[in-house]
């Protein structure tokens, strides 16, 4: 998942290893954690969500400003989102890779 945009220019990067871990960078400062069993478990469950099979590949709202962007590609394609719509199963997968992001 890559988040970009909004006032302050954000830009991070989280990705889920096959092998447990988890790469994560802010700024331009990565840094890289290793996840329990649990929770590459439920990591690997949000992903394998079969509603996100119905989340559009983009849902932006084109007249907003300063929204956050995010880029996440899992299963072969790539979805991009503003968070403007209401898709559950992507706000849950966005919210639990935010996690491994470090807490400002």
């Amino acid at each position: 998942m890559t988040v970009t945009g909004g006032f302050a220019g954000v830009h991070q990067l989280v990705i889920l290893r096959g092998d447990g871990t988890v790469y994560a960078s802010e700024k331009g400062q990565p840094v890289v954690r290793r996840t329990s069993a649990a929770q590459f478990k439920d990591l690997r469950t949000l992903l394998g969500d079969p509603t996100l099979a119905d989340v559009p590949d983009f849902t932006m709202n084109m007249g907003a400003v300063d929204m956050l962007q995010y880029t996440l590609q899992f299963n072969g394609r790539t979805v991009m989102t503003d968070r403007s719509s209401d898709e559950p199963a992507l706000d849950r997968l966005i919210d639990a890779l935010s996690a491994w992001l470090s807490k400002k």
